[in-house]
Protein backbone atom coordinates (compact mmCIF):
# COMPACT_ATOMS: atom_id res chain seq x y z
CA UNK A 1 0.00 0.00 0.00
CA UNK A 2 0.99 3.49 -1.14
CA UNK A 3 0.55 6.62 1.84
CA UNK A 4 1.88 8.11 4.78
CA UNK A 5 1.54 5.66 7.50
CA UNK A 6 3.49 7.97 10.42
CA UNK A 7 0.18 8.92 12.38
CA UNK A 8 -1.19 5.19 11.96
CA UNK A 9 -3.56 4.50 15.85
CA UNK A 10 -4.30 1.59 17.10
CA UNK A 11 -7.58 0.52 17.38
CA UNK A 12 -8.42 -0.90 21.09
CA UNK A 13 -12.08 -1.28 20.84
CA UNK A 14 -13.54 -4.06 22.75
CA UNK A 15 -10.59 -4.26 24.68
CA UNK A 16 -10.57 -3.42 28.84
CA UNK A 17 -8.05 -5.28 31.13
CA UNK A 18 -9.85 -8.47 31.24
CA UNK A 19 -8.72 -9.00 27.45
CA UNK A 20 -6.31 -11.80 26.69
CA UNK A 21 -4.21 -8.67 25.25
CA UNK A 22 -3.08 -8.07 28.84
CA UNK A 23 -2.45 -11.84 29.52
CA UNK A 24 0.97 -13.18 28.87
CA UNK A 25 -0.88 -16.86 29.94
CA UNK A 26 -2.93 -17.17 26.89
CA UNK A 27 -3.87 -15.33 23.35
CA UNK A 28 -8.01 -15.62 23.35
CA UNK A 29 -9.44 -13.29 19.79
CA UNK A 30 -12.51 -13.96 17.65
CA UNK A 31 -13.91 -16.30 20.29
CA UNK A 32 -10.98 -18.74 19.42
CA UNK A 33 -7.59 -19.81 21.24
CA UNK A 34 -4.72 -19.50 19.05
CA UNK A 35 -2.38 -19.59 22.18
CA UNK A 36 -1.93 -21.30 25.98
CA UNK A 37 0.89 -21.35 28.02
CA UNK A 38 0.40 -24.83 29.31
CA UNK A 39 0.27 -26.29 26.24
CA UNK A 40 3.66 -25.55 25.20
CA UNK A 41 4.98 -27.87 28.23
CA UNK A 42 2.84 -30.51 26.95
CA UNK A 43 4.31 -30.01 23.38
CA UNK A 44 7.80 -30.33 24.95
CA UNK A 45 6.90 -33.51 27.04
CA UNK A 46 5.67 -35.20 23.32
CA UNK A 47 9.08 -34.31 21.79
CA UNK A 48 11.45 -35.98 24.39
CA UNK A 49 8.57 -38.85 23.52
CA UNK A 50 9.51 -38.63 20.12
CA UNK A 51 13.48 -38.23 20.84
CA UNK A 52 13.10 -41.30 22.85
CA UNK A 53 11.20 -43.61 21.38
CA UNK A 54 13.58 -42.73 18.35
CA UNK A 55 16.28 -43.93 20.20
CA UNK A 56 14.64 -46.89 21.24
CA UNK A 57 14.07 -48.02 17.86
CA UNK A 58 17.30 -47.76 16.44
CA UNK A 59 18.70 -49.73 19.79
CA UNK A 60 16.53 -52.72 19.33
CA UNK A 61 17.82 -53.26 15.84
CA UNK A 62 21.12 -54.28 16.78
CA UNK A 63 19.80 -55.32 20.34
CA UNK A 64 19.92 -59.36 21.54
CA UNK A 65 17.30 -60.99 19.60
CA UNK A 66 14.91 -61.31 22.84
CA UNK A 67 14.24 -57.29 22.87
CA UNK A 68 13.34 -57.52 18.78
CA UNK A 69 9.69 -57.25 19.67
CA UNK A 70 10.51 -54.40 21.38
CA UNK A 71 11.19 -52.41 18.13
CA UNK A 72 7.64 -52.17 16.22
CA UNK A 73 6.36 -51.18 19.67
CA UNK A 74 9.02 -47.84 19.82
CA UNK A 75 7.83 -47.22 16.71
CA UNK A 76 4.27 -46.87 17.90
CA UNK A 77 5.18 -44.65 20.19
CA UNK A 78 7.16 -42.43 17.94
CA UNK A 79 3.99 -42.13 15.56
CA UNK A 80 1.47 -41.42 18.47
CA UNK A 81 3.50 -38.78 20.35
CA UNK A 82 4.33 -37.16 16.50
CA UNK A 83 0.11 -36.88 16.68
CA UNK A 84 0.25 -35.24 19.64
CA UNK A 85 3.26 -33.07 18.77
CA UNK A 86 1.66 -31.51 15.97
CA UNK A 87 -1.68 -31.24 18.75
CA UNK A 88 -0.06 -29.22 21.00
CA UNK A 89 1.88 -27.32 18.47
CA UNK A 90 -1.82 -25.42 17.36
CA UNK A 91 -2.32 -24.22 20.52
CA UNK A 92 1.52 -22.48 21.12
CA UNK A 93 0.97 -20.00 18.31
CA UNK A 94 2.94 -16.73 18.29
CA UNK A 95 4.40 -15.24 15.63
CA UNK A 96 4.23 -18.56 13.34
CA UNK A 97 7.37 -20.63 11.70
CA UNK A 98 10.26 -19.69 9.87
CA UNK A 99 10.37 -21.15 6.00
CA UNK A 100 13.55 -23.35 7.55
CA UNK A 101 11.24 -25.03 10.18
CA UNK A 102 8.06 -25.85 7.55
CA UNK A 103 10.66 -27.76 5.03
CA UNK A 104 11.92 -29.48 8.21
CA UNK A 105 8.33 -30.09 9.05
CA UNK A 106 8.42 -31.52 5.85
CA UNK A 107 11.05 -33.77 5.70
CA UNK A 108 9.55 -35.00 9.78
CA UNK A 109 6.23 -35.67 8.03
CA UNK A 110 7.36 -36.80 4.96
CA UNK A 111 9.77 -39.37 5.77
CA UNK A 112 6.92 -40.48 8.44
CA UNK A 113 4.60 -41.18 5.96
CA UNK A 114 6.63 -43.13 3.28
CA UNK A 115 8.64 -44.90 6.02
CA UNK A 116 5.71 -46.20 7.69
CA UNK A 117 4.28 -47.35 4.45
CA UNK A 118 7.52 -48.92 3.27
CA UNK A 119 7.62 -50.97 6.36
CA UNK A 120 4.28 -52.03 6.02
CA UNK A 121 4.47 -53.28 2.16
CA UNK A 122 7.18 -55.01 3.04
CA UNK A 123 5.92 -57.21 5.64
CA UNK A 124 3.32 -58.16 3.38
CA UNK A 125 5.84 -59.49 0.00
CA UNK A 126 7.80 -61.13 3.16
CA UNK A 127 4.46 -62.99 4.15
CA UNK A 128 3.78 -63.71 0.68
CA UNK A 129 6.96 -65.07 -0.30
CA UNK A 130 6.57 -67.18 2.83
CA UNK A 131 3.37 -68.56 2.12
CA UNK A 132 4.34 -69.23 -1.02
CA UNK A 133 7.17 -71.52 -0.33
CA UNK A 134 5.39 -73.24 2.66
CA UNK A 135 2.65 -74.16 -0.07
CA UNK A 136 5.30 -75.43 -2.45
CA UNK A 137 6.90 -77.71 0.17
CA UNK A 138 3.78 -79.10 1.55
CA UNK A 139 3.03 -79.84 -2.61
CA UNK A 140 6.23 -81.37 -2.92
CA UNK A 141 5.40 -84.00 0.31
CA UNK A 142 2.31 -84.94 -0.51
CA UNK A 143 3.63 -85.41 -4.45
CA UNK A 144 5.90 -87.95 -2.56
CA UNK A 145 3.17 -89.69 -0.28
CA UNK A 146 4.47 -87.85 3.00
CA UNK A 147 2.63 -87.23 5.96
CA UNK A 148 2.86 -84.05 6.52
CA UNK A 149 2.86 -83.31 10.90
CA UNK A 150 4.99 -80.29 11.08
CA UNK A 151 3.75 -77.20 12.96
CA UNK A 152 2.66 -75.14 10.08
CA UNK A 153 2.94 -72.08 11.90
CA UNK A 154 6.99 -72.96 12.73
CA UNK A 155 7.05 -73.89 8.78
CA UNK A 156 5.76 -70.25 8.02
CA UNK A 157 8.58 -68.63 10.39
CA UNK A 158 11.20 -71.12 8.91
CA UNK A 159 10.25 -70.24 5.38
CA UNK A 160 10.18 -66.24 6.05
CA UNK A 161 14.09 -67.00 7.12
CA UNK A 162 15.00 -68.98 4.34
CA UNK A 163 13.48 -65.98 2.01
CA UNK A 164 15.36 -63.83 4.30
CA UNK A 165 19.21 -65.35 3.80
CA UNK A 166 18.38 -65.56 0.35
CA UNK A 167 18.64 -61.91 -0.21
CA UNK A 168 22.14 -60.46 -1.60
CA UNK A 169 23.34 -56.97 -0.37
CA UNK A 170 21.68 -55.55 -3.57
CA UNK A 171 18.67 -57.08 -2.03
CA UNK A 172 19.40 -55.72 1.11
CA UNK A 173 20.27 -52.41 0.52
CA UNK A 174 17.40 -51.31 -2.67
CA UNK A 175 14.64 -52.51 -0.41
CA UNK A 176 11.62 -51.23 1.35
CA UNK A 177 13.37 -51.95 4.54
CA UNK A 178 16.26 -50.10 4.04
CA UNK A 179 14.00 -46.92 2.89
CA UNK A 180 11.90 -47.63 6.09
CA UNK A 181 14.57 -46.90 8.27
CA UNK A 182 16.59 -44.57 6.26
CA UNK A 183 13.85 -42.33 6.12
CA UNK A 184 12.09 -42.59 9.91
CA UNK A 185 15.76 -41.32 10.62
CA UNK A 186 15.62 -38.36 8.82
CA UNK A 187 12.00 -37.41 10.06
CA UNK A 188 13.28 -38.26 13.64
CA UNK A 189 16.63 -36.27 12.96
CA UNK A 190 14.73 -32.92 12.70
CA UNK A 191 12.76 -33.39 16.23
CA UNK A 192 16.12 -34.02 17.55
CA UNK A 193 18.02 -30.79 16.45
CA UNK A 194 14.77 -28.95 17.30
CA UNK A 195 14.76 -30.09 20.65
CA UNK A 196 18.34 -29.02 21.60
CA UNK A 197 18.44 -25.72 19.45
CA UNK A 198 14.93 -24.77 21.64
CA UNK A 199 14.72 -22.61 24.72
CA UNK A 200 13.30 -24.82 27.12
CA UNK A 201 13.52 -22.86 30.07
CA UNK A 202 10.19 -22.12 30.73
CA UNK A 203 9.92 -18.75 30.75
CA UNK A 204 7.32 -19.03 27.27
CA UNK A 205 4.85 -16.74 27.30
CA UNK A 206 1.97 -15.89 24.94
CA UNK A 207 3.12 -12.31 24.02
CA UNK A 208 1.49 -11.63 20.78
CA UNK A 209 -2.21 -10.46 19.25
CA UNK A 210 -3.83 -10.44 16.12
CA UNK A 211 -4.58 -7.08 14.35
CA UNK A 212 -6.29 -7.11 10.90
CA UNK A 213 -4.78 -6.13 8.03
CA UNK A 214 -4.82 -2.35 7.01
CA UNK A 215 -6.95 -3.47 3.79
CA UNK A 216 -10.19 -4.51 2.32
CA UNK A 217 -11.06 -8.10 2.12
CA UNK A 218 -14.10 -10.23 2.60
CA UNK A 219 -14.07 -9.94 6.54
CA UNK A 220 -14.23 -6.48 6.75
CA UNK A 221 -13.03 -3.07 5.34
CA UNK A 222 -9.75 -2.16 7.29
CA UNK A 223 -8.22 0.17 4.93
CA UNK A 224 -8.75 3.68 7.38
CA UNK A 225 -5.97 4.49 8.07
CA UNK A 226 -5.94 1.92 11.19
CA UNK A 227 -4.55 -0.67 13.18
CA UNK A 228 -7.68 -2.27 14.42
CA UNK A 229 -7.33 -5.49 16.85
CA UNK A 230 -9.10 -8.38 16.70
CA UNK A 231 -11.93 -8.38 19.05
CA UNK A 232 -12.58 -10.65 21.74
CA UNK A 233 -15.49 -11.95 20.89
CA UNK A 234 -17.17 -12.77 17.61
CA UNK A 235 -19.25 -10.18 16.12
CA UNK A 236 -21.17 -12.94 14.22
CA UNK A 237 -21.06 -15.37 16.70
CA UNK A 238 -24.87 -16.26 16.44
CA UNK A 239 -24.11 -17.39 12.43
CA UNK A 240 -22.14 -20.26 13.99
CA UNK A 241 -23.35 -23.93 14.51
CA UNK A 242 -22.27 -24.14 18.46
CA UNK A 243 -23.82 -20.53 19.35
CA UNK A 244 -25.92 -21.84 21.75
CA UNK A 245 -23.82 -23.93 23.63
CA UNK A 246 -20.31 -24.94 22.56
CA UNK A 247 -20.29 -27.96 25.04
CA UNK A 248 -23.69 -29.01 23.96
CA UNK A 249 -22.82 -29.31 20.24
CA UNK A 250 -19.59 -30.51 20.44
CA UNK A 251 -21.48 -33.24 22.52
CA UNK A 252 -24.09 -33.81 19.61
CA UNK A 253 -21.27 -34.35 17.16
CA UNK A 254 -19.19 -37.17 19.01
CA UNK A 255 -22.27 -39.06 20.87
CA UNK A 256 -23.96 -38.52 17.29
CA UNK A 257 -21.22 -40.22 15.36
CA UNK A 258 -20.32 -43.01 18.49
CA UNK A 259 -24.07 -43.90 18.06
CA UNK A 260 -24.16 -43.75 14.35
CA UNK A 261 -21.62 -46.19 14.19
CA UNK A 262 -23.12 -48.90 16.60
CA UNK A 263 -25.86 -48.70 14.61
CA UNK A 264 -24.38 -48.80 11.26
CA UNK A 265 -22.08 -52.04 13.61
CA UNK A 266 -25.53 -53.87 14.83
CA UNK A 267 -26.83 -53.56 11.22
CA UNK A 268 -24.15 -55.17 9.57
CA UNK A 269 -23.30 -57.54 11.56
CA UNK A 270 -27.26 -58.75 12.06
CA UNK A 271 -26.98 -58.67 8.03
CA UNK A 272 -23.75 -60.91 8.20
CA UNK A 273 -24.90 -63.39 10.52
CA UNK A 274 -28.28 -63.52 8.82
CA UNK A 275 -26.17 -64.64 5.04
CA UNK A 276 -24.36 -67.46 7.23
CA UNK A 277 -27.02 -68.58 8.56
CA UNK A 278 -29.13 -68.80 4.92
CA UNK A 279 -25.56 -70.66 3.99
CA UNK A 280 -25.24 -73.16 6.90
CA UNK A 281 -28.90 -74.18 5.52
CA UNK A 282 -27.77 -75.01 2.43
CA UNK A 283 -25.14 -77.12 3.23
CA UNK A 284 -25.88 -80.27 3.68
CA UNK A 285 -25.62 -82.26 6.80
CA UNK A 286 -21.58 -83.74 6.46
CA UNK A 287 -20.72 -79.94 5.39
CA UNK A 288 -23.13 -77.87 8.15
CA UNK A 289 -21.17 -80.66 11.01
CA UNK A 290 -17.84 -79.65 9.58
CA UNK A 291 -18.38 -75.72 9.70
CA UNK A 292 -19.86 -76.57 13.49
CA UNK A 293 -16.47 -77.81 14.57
CA UNK A 294 -14.57 -75.40 12.94
CA UNK A 295 -16.33 -72.40 14.60
CA UNK A 296 -17.12 -73.78 17.74
CA UNK A 297 -13.53 -75.02 18.34
CA UNK A 298 -11.02 -73.39 20.82
CA UNK A 299 -7.60 -74.35 20.04
CA UNK A 300 -5.45 -75.21 23.02
CA UNK A 301 -1.63 -74.43 23.52
CA UNK A 302 -0.48 -76.93 21.59
CA UNK A 303 -2.10 -76.14 18.65
CA UNK A 304 -1.11 -73.46 16.15
CA UNK A 305 -2.10 -71.10 13.53
CA UNK A 306 -0.63 -70.78 9.93
CA UNK A 307 -0.80 -67.26 10.15
CA UNK A 308 2.33 -66.27 11.75
CA UNK A 309 1.86 -64.30 15.15
CA UNK A 310 2.17 -60.25 14.53
CA UNK A 311 4.94 -59.81 16.48
CA UNK A 312 7.61 -62.31 14.85
CA UNK A 313 10.51 -60.77 13.83
CA UNK A 314 13.06 -62.14 11.24
CA UNK A 315 16.05 -60.07 11.50
CA UNK A 316 17.22 -59.97 7.18
CA UNK A 317 20.99 -58.09 8.56
CA UNK A 318 22.10 -60.10 11.75
CA UNK A 319 21.20 -63.37 12.65
CA UNK A 320 19.02 -64.43 10.17
CA UNK A 321 18.77 -68.19 11.17
CA UNK A 322 17.10 -66.89 14.29
CA UNK A 323 13.19 -66.36 14.36
CA UNK A 324 12.33 -64.81 17.57
CA UNK A 325 8.92 -64.94 19.12
CA UNK A 326 7.89 -61.76 20.40
CA UNK A 327 5.79 -62.24 22.96
CA UNK A 328 7.72 -60.27 26.29
CA UNK A 329 9.66 -62.23 28.33
CA UNK A 330 7.85 -64.42 31.14
CA UNK A 331 8.49 -62.06 34.31
CA UNK A 332 9.87 -63.37 37.64
CA UNK A 333 6.59 -64.32 39.13
CA UNK A 334 5.53 -66.60 36.05
CA UNK A 335 9.18 -68.25 36.61
CA UNK A 336 8.93 -68.98 39.82
CA UNK A 337 5.49 -70.09 39.51
CA UNK A 338 6.00 -72.76 37.01
CA UNK A 339 8.81 -73.83 38.73
CA UNK A 340 7.28 -74.25 41.79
Amino acid sequence: MSGDWSNVTIDFTDHDESSSLFDPNYTYSNDKYSCIRGFFFAHIVCNYFIFLSGIGCFVTRVAPQRFKWLHSWFGRIYILSMLWSTVTSTLITNTGLPLATIISFGAVMGGLTVGWIAIIIHKQKMERSAITLVHEKLLQQSSKGIDNESDLNQMLQDAKVEVAESKTFKERFFSLKTLHGTLFFVSWMQITGRIFASNQSGDFTCHTYPVYKPINTAEGDYDNGNLTLVPTNDPDWDRLPWSNGVVAWSMQIILGSLFGALAVGAIWSWRAARVAERKKEAMGPADRRQTDALTTHVPNDTETSVHTPEGDFVDEEKDAANVVETSAPPSSSDSSSSTS
